[in-house]
């Protein structure tokens, strides 16, 4: 049986009257994935126009594992998903989960929280996600650089983890892929070795690392020591910082 043949089987099965309404609703979420995978196949690119913009900020934020802002956040929900955000739409994200907050009516186990400078102030620009520790909401003196090489880490595992595809459109598919995110770590990875115009994957991981072992300890200690004051505040300080001077 072709693809199109089954998806008119699903999709005629979910106007079948004896279906009941949860079997339904589970064969309408299976046809909108496939719609989706077939869009990503083909054109490389997932439509993003279903997803909110604040649960493509949560994609992204969840596989980045550091502070990001708008602009990181967008690039690399098309680098990698493959979708399309514009950083604009997260303008007032940070505004509006903290009204949602205060509401106490939503059941998110989870906030798009303002990174938190180290008086505890929200970080401008700068997102992150209440699920991960204290002291990696917080943005010191030297996390920006730190949090980059990390992102770099990130994006070279990616990178690495694309095989090869058994199906033209699959290869075509996973080249794009494999081009959006060459360019997004030689946009970000300038200045490291092996990520010029050519990337040379060890060569690059090597600097990265060594970099890291410098940068790293330092800027931990310091956002410890400002998690350790995060530690004593009210919980919304906490999640979205002091807003006293």
């Amino acid at each position: 049986m072709d693809i199109d043949e089954l998806l008119r089987q699903l999709a005629a099965l979910t106007k079948t009257p004896a279906l009941d309404q949860q079997a339904a609703e589970r064969v309408g979420a299976a046809l909108d994935a496939a719609a989706q995978s077939v869009r990503r196949a083909t054109t490389g690119t997932a439509s993003s126009a279903a997803t909110p913009a604040r649960q493509q900020a949560v994609d992204a934020l969840s596989e980045l594992g550091v502070p990001a802002n708008p602009a990181l956040i967008a690039e690399f929900c098309r680098a990698y998903f493959g979708s399309e955000l514009a950083p604009r739409a997260l303008a007032s994200i940070r505004r509006d989960e903290l009204r949602a907050y205060r509401a106490k009516s939503s059941t998110r186990s989870m906030w798009v929280v303002p990174a938190l400078t180290t008086q505890l102030m929200p970080a401008r620009g700068y997102l992150a996600l209440s699920s991960w520790p204290a002291w990696l909401r917080i943005h010191g003196t030297r996390s920006a650089r730190v949090d980059v090489l990390r992102v770099l880490l990130v994006l070279l595992d990616r990178l690495a983890g694309l095989r090869a595809a058994s199906t033209e459109v699959l290869r075509s598919s996973r080249e794009q892929q494999r081009a959006r995110i060459s360019d997004l770590i030689v946009k970000l990875g300038i200045g490291v070795p092996g990520l010029d115009h050519r990337i040379d994957p060890a060569t690059a991981r090597e600097a990265i690392q060594d970099e890291l072992d410098q940068l790293a300890p330092k800027d931990r200690a310091e956002r410890d020591a400002a998690a350790a004051v995060l530690s004593t505040l009210d919980e919304e300080q906490r999640l979205f910082g002091r807003t006293d001077q």
